[in-house]
């Protein structure tokens, strides 16, 4: 068995893919962009479809971090990324940040750097999301009051909006990696029950709740593009 000893201290991001080929495209490129020359940046990419176009999509990408898993049928987001972490990541390559990441959503490379930074300097936080855009798509729910102030170990001041009884939602989350093999037994979604959609999300945060922060980070922004099939005008209108 590989043994990714490269992930090894560095920043994890991992992509569950299915459909919305155009979506999962743009989502891809915006990250692959940012991460091009971050040398401790892996990306893996678990191919859930053998939808031909989102094969062609992973497959043109130019990106010298990028490791890519095809699985025979659809197993949904938290069985394939489990599948992974139970397979591939030990005690011997903790990466240092994991990041969950939905191909349907895009930020800038500034969000995406302090979103890595706040994951490594926060260790009293577990999930920690980006703000979003607030359009049609927008995945936030329950932040009714100000946000936190947390202390970084660098010294420096954070602000987290936690929601309140309820998840941090997952399309684009953060989460120390010695976090996910320690409290998650190795599993990114510690789901008690299989099933192959719902849940993922609220798996992670039910074994965070009570111990860590959880929240998204101010002053950063994600734009959800996609949400109960629907795509956003949004996407349209970037792609003019």
């Amino acid at each position: 068995m590989k043994t990714f000893s490269q992930f090894k201290d560095a920043t994890l991001i991992v992509i569950v893919t299915y459909r919305f080929s155009e979506i999962i495209a743009y989502s891809l490129q915006n990250i692959a962009k940012i991460t091009q020359d971050q040398d401790n940046t892996w990306i893996v990419i678990i191919n859930n479809a053998q939808d031909p176009d989102i094969i062609e999509v992973i497959n043109t990408l130019n990106h010298p971090r990028i490791i890519t898993f095809h699985l025979p049928f659809n197993f949904g987001k938290a069985l394939a990324a489990n599948f992974f972490f139970k397979q591939y990541i030990t005690k011997e390559n903790i990466p240092k940040t994991i990041i969950s990441l939905d191909p349907d959503t895009i930020f800038s490379a500034e969000s995406f750097t302090k979103l890595v930074d706040a994951s490594q300097q926060l260790p009293q936080c577990g999930m920690i999301g980006m703000r979003f855009k607030d359009n049609k798509a927008n995945p936030e729910r329950n932040l009714f009051f100000k946000p936190k102030k947390c202390l970084g170990i660098n010294k420096k001041e954070y602000h987290v909006s936690s929601p309140f009884m309820c998840t941090v939602a997952g399309p684009i989350l953060a989460i120390e990696g010695k976090k996910i093999v320690e409290d998650c037994k190795n599993q990114l979604f510690p789901k008690k029950y299989i099933q192959v959609y719902g849940g993922d999300d609220s798996a992670l945060y039910d074994v965070f709740r009570w111990k860590y922060i959880n929240g998204y980070l101010e002053g950063t922004e994600a734009t959800h593009l996609i949400s109960a099939g629907q795509i956003v005008d949004e996407f349209f209108e970037r792609k003019q």
